[in-house]
């Protein structure tokens, strides 16, 4: 088994700037209805949980061998379970792709100070014919 981390920063401001630029066309785009459901309606909430999403998805492909996936914004999804703690489910090709290369297990840390949005994500995963590697 390995651990591997992936961790990214977005500045708040970014988002809401992409809000009022573009509305829900940005927010379709990169990001699930149950997450555009957790932001609710106020504007600085709104942008604040959806940095953190955003972060927390580059912190996810990180983590992947990317480099075969496109269009993945919505396949990696920020929830929050019954106690309100953060969690990651993929979908699609990011799914496939995790299941691939062994991931077993993400978890997912969200932050925000000071107008950024910190992601940080720890995947378990298996290690290819037994070398460690």
């Amino acid at each position: 088994m390995a651990i591997l981390t992936g961790i990214d920063l977005q500045p708040v401001d970014e988002v809401e700037a992409s809000l009022a630029e573009f509305g829900g066309r940005y927010a379709r785009r990169l990001f699930t209805d149950a997450e555009l459901e957790c932001a609710g309606a106020n504007l600085d909430v709104t942008a604040s949980w959806l940095a953190g999403c955003f972060a927390a998805k580059e912190a996810v492909l990180k983590i992947l061998d990317s480099h075969e996936l496109a269009a993945v914004w919505r396949s990696i999804e920020v929830r929050r379970d019954r106690l309100g703690r953060v969690g990651i489910r993929l979908s699609g090709d990011v799914a496939e792709a995790a299941r691939r290369q062994g991931v077993r297990v993400l978890s997912l840390s969200l932050s925000l100070a000071r107008g950024v949005a910190v992601a940080a994500v720890v995947a378990e995963v298996a290690t290819a014919h037994g070398d460690g590697s």
